[in-house]
């Protein structure tokens, strides 16, 4: 276990063991800031004898994956899980505006007055928001971090038609290059091109043997399922195709639109590196690391020092966020007798707010999701455990937060 140290100015510190923080907090030469991850406070402007901190970044749409490293171990990896529920609210907002619109047909048209909409290098709010998060959450980890790197696109372009074995981990004359390979599956959708299957191991098949003189190109690769691949060697399964053609769409499609944002937002502060997918993806099978977003993480932080570090979820912690404010006044259907519904009624009582974390009856850690009319503190659902309670029962941990960290 690491216990998090931030200085008297609010700098990160290096970690420390649990032991040291106890002595710190019972001489009441630290404070405790934050209860997960466990972070302690100096109470005294300490030496800053910090040693160089580096993260890896595994970008994903939906999850991505992080760790930090340093010393020669990991101090803190986990995931963060973005946000998909932004474009539909999007959506919701524009058919209500458009509906209010309809009910006042007897104003000028102001269809063309979204200025923001035509700004120049302008990136989507759903992207926008994905980059952001990943930004947030390096910025808010403990730790006084120097290096960041980032696993770019899967594959270099630059490469497909040159698949030279030029680097250290591809040396063997009868391999073939990882960037090729997950270049063709990538284009075929992970679809077995004879049989059609997926969810099944897949193979690069060349179109036209290298041994009758058959280029190292995407061109002449297809994706075969194990089965087909045997099948097409042995004679029983002919193959009728003779190459594909429009790779470059796909490989468009397949590059996030924000990571140029993320790299200029990221080096205001950071020094940031990247590396490309098909680099990663090989260390990390000659390293025998599993296919996961913090192990994807550690093997991009890895890849330029060759350095070996034991992975472990030790220091593994989840990072999820949620809305605290909205604009929004009233539910969208009236109610009968009761017409417009105001939305978000009851948003505060006494010193409790809804994401506060808070100590029930002393004994069950919870955190406010709601708060009834009658005053009572709501919270989720777990058998054998409270799932409201009244304000006075309960004692305040930790004010609410956009950004919540968990651990497994």
């Amino acid at each position: 276990m690491k216990v998090y140290v931030i200085n008297k100015d609010g700098r990160q510190l290096m970690p420390c063991r649990p032991a040291k923080a106890r002595k710190l907090l019972r001489d009441g030469k630290a404070k405790s800031v934050k209860r997960l991850p466990f972070t302690i406070q100096l109470k005294w402007d300490c030496e800053e004898n910090i040693q160089k901190i580096t993260v890896g970044i595994d970008k994903g749409s939906h999850t991505t994956g992080y760790c930090a490293i340093a010393n020669g171990e990991i101090l803190m990896s986990g995931y963060i899980n973005h946000r998909t529920d932004v474009k539909k609210k999007m959506q919701g907002r524009a058919a209500n505006r458009r509906q209010r619109r309809a009910r006042l047909w007897y104003r000028k048209a102001r269809f063309d007055n979204r200025s923001a909409a035509k700004r120049a290098f302008r990136l989507p709010v759903s992207i926008k928001t994905n980059v952001e998060e990943v930004i947030r959450t390096i910025n808010k980890l403990p730790l006084p971090i120097k290096v960041v790197i980032i696993e770019d696109v899967q594959i270099d372009i630059a490469k497909l038609n040159d698949a030279k074995l030029n680097g250290k981990y591809y040396q063997q004359s009868n391999r073939l290059h990882e960037n090729l390979r997950l270049a063709t599956l990538i284009r075929d959708h992970f679809t077995c091109q004879c049989c059609k299957a997926k969810q099944t191991p897949l193979e690069a098949h060349h179109i036209h043997y290298r041994r009758n003189g058959g280029s190292e190109t995407i061109k002449n690769l297809i994706t075969v399922c194990s089965t087909c691949h045997d099948g097409i060697h042995d004679g029983t399964i002919t193959l009728k195709k003779k190459g594909v053609d429009g790779f470059k769409d796909q490989i468009a499609q397949r590059t996030m639109q924000g990571k140029n944002y993320l790299y200029s937002e990221l080096n205001k502060k950071y020094k940031v590196s990247k590396v490309y997918g098909y680099e990663t993806s090989a260390f990390r099978k000659e390293q025998g690391l599993p296919k996961d977003h913090d192990a994807d993480a550690l093997a991009v932080a890895l890849y330029r020092t060759g350095e070996v570090i034991p992975f472990h979820k030790d220091h593994f912690y989840n990072i999820n966020f949620r809305a605290t404010q909205t604009r929004r006044q009233y539910h969208v259907q009236p109610k009968k007798g009761k017409g417009r519904v105001k939305y978000q009624v009851n948003q505060r009582v006494g010193k409790f707010s809804k994401g506060d974390i808070v100590l029930v009856k002393e004994k069950f850690l919870k955190q406010i999701n709601s708060i009834y009319s009658n005053g009572r503190l709501a919270f989720r659902r777990i058998p054998g455990e409270p799932f409201s309670s009244t304000p006075s029962n309960c004692r305040l941990l930790e004010r609410q937060s956009s950004l919540v960290f968990s651990s497994i």
